[in-house]
């Protein structure tokens, strides 16, 4: 059973998507490990290359080359990196930072804004009066031209006169940028490979439906074939090329049943006219036979022994007809709507005549006519079997009903063959529908064990079934479940 659950598509679908919704995360948490890493290595370059730009201006920073200063800072000015240059005399009771320099160059206007821009991230606030340590980086700060830039360095230089600090901006590009400005799965990349997961996940799944819409037109054609209407195919069904190959063996196989049962039909009328005609010639030579021995007891008394042997006879060939046509509705059945309400009075009164022979009453108990898809032949040989067995093990007094219901909430009708009889115990409910098993004493002769597994074989032939249940008055109910027609 555990493998059979496996091996459903609906549990293979629920594998795939469970794969599809953990190996993206397990992807994403590689992907963001992967790239903090990148960012810290990146980080520690650019203050590297922001170590290296102060060692460079280190020999400019003197307050008597200060004109000059711009130009070695021109030195390392590139489209990315901008330098700014603060300066603290060791005289400077207040302690305060000056603006000295910047690359690209500043207007003298913006100077004083600058510096105090640059002052508000705290950028050199942890720069004690030995002129350092060195400031924290990663703050954003908006210069005075309007652009965000983050700080990528801060790097203080001691000298006689007083502290210079170098200051290296950077403007905010992918992997380098504040610490929390941007969760990664909002990077650029991230949505382009979401949005391409998606799309995939997508296509995988219009793949499945299509294989599933495709796997439900095989089951409509068997159910149709099953029904019996002609001119169904499942090559007409079948949309993926791949199975155009099983399409055409079911189709064969369908047809190859139905030849069969056209042929058992044929075979079944010839044999029975074969047989019938040679049982029909010795009827008639009978009757002479009769008239001269009306005066003669025991050649009278042979003669009526001759002719119940040919009715007992011409009523197996009937009964071995009847079987072989039934043998053919099995091997293709065709479903058609059937009036079972209007079946069960019919059979009833068969029986009836036998019934009053043995002092049993018969009754029927339906709504009318109810419409069943089934098989009128298959079904009532179903209905007459379990009346026969009624009807020999319900004693002189009893009752035989026949009842019909419908079930609406599921759409199934309900015939109940109920008798009075003996019953059956609990333990033999389910064993009496086996071949060849019967509950009766042995020597009672006549009975084969094989009329209830033949009506539980039909009735599954036409998509129903059959089980026993004790009667509500003792006895046994035998019950016929069948799926109701649609309107």
């Amino acid at each position: 059973m555990g493998g059979r659950i496996w091996r459903s598509m609906w549990m293979r679908l629920a594998a795939i998507a469970l794969v599809l919704a953990v190996a993206p995360v397990i992807i994403y948490l590689q992907l963001r490990a992967a790239d903090a890493e990148q960012s810290a290595l990146l980080r520690q370059s650019v203050a590297a290359q922001g170590r290296m730009i102060a060692r460079g201006v280190e020999t400019a920073l003197d307050p008597a080359k200060l004109p000059e200063l711009g130009k070695h800072l021109a030195r390392f000015d590139t489209p990315r990196n901008e330098v700014r240059v603060l300066f603290r005399p060791s005289d400077d009771a207040d302690r305060a930072f000056y603006f000295v320099g910047a690359s690209p160059a500043l207007p003298d206007a913006d100077l004083e804004q600058e510096r105090e821009r640059l002052l508000a991230t705290g950028a050199v606030a942890d720069i004690g009066p030995g002129c350092g340590p060195g400031g924290p980086a990663g703050q954003v700060y908006d210069t005075v031209a309007g652009d965000r830039r983050i700080i990528a360095s801060v790097v203080p230089l001691a000298k006689p006169e007083g502290c210079w600090v170098v200051i290296l901006t950077r403007e905010q590009f992918a992997g380098f940028g504040p610490d929390g400005a941007q969760p990664y799965w909002q990077s650029p990349e991230m949505i382009a490979s979401g949005v391409i997961y998606v799309i995939m996940v997508g296509l995988v799944l219009l793949v499945f439906l299509s294989f599933r819409r495709d796997l439900r037109g095989f089951a409509d054609a068997a159910r149709r074939t099953a029904r019996g209407e002609g001119g169904t195919r499942f090559l007409d069904q079948n949309r993926v090329p791949e199975l155009d190959g099983v399409a055409r063996a079911f189709d064969q196989m369908v047809s190859h049943l139905r030849r069969s049962a056209e042929s058992l039909l044929r075979l079944s009328e010839e044999n029975a006219h074969a047989l019938k005609t040679p049982v029909g010639v010795i009827a008639q030579a009978v009757e002479p036979l009769r008239a001269m021995a009306a005066e003669d007891p025991r050649r009278r008394r042979s003669v009526e022994l001759i002719e119940k042997a040919i009715e007992r006879l011409d009523h197996l060939i009937t009964v071995i007809r009847r079987s072989e046509e039934t043998a053919a509705a099995l091997v293709a059945p065709r479903l058609t709507p059937v009036d079972a309400g209007g079946l069960l009075r019919p059979v009833a009164d068969d029986y009836r005549p036998i019934a009053e022979d043995r002092g049993i009453e018969v009754t029927v108990r339906s709504p009318g006519r109810v419409m069943a898809l089934g098989n009128e032949e298959l079904l009532r040989t179903a209905i007459e079997n379990p009346v026969e067995n009624a009807l020999d093990l319900t004693p002189a007094g009893g009752r035989v009903e026949l009842s019909l219901m419908t079930e609406e909430s599921t759409g199934m009708i309900e015939i109940r063959v109920t008798d009075t009889g003996p019953g059956v115990a609990d333990s033999q409910l389910e064993q009496i529908f086996d071949r060849r098993f019967s509950h009766r004493e042995p020597g009672d002769g006549g009975h084969d064990g094989l009329g209830l597994w033949i009506v539980r074989r039909n009735m599954e032939a036409m998509g129903g079934a059959a089980h026993a249940e004790a009667g509500d008055e003792g006895g046994l109910a035998v019950v016929l479940r069948l799926p109701a027609a649609r309107p």
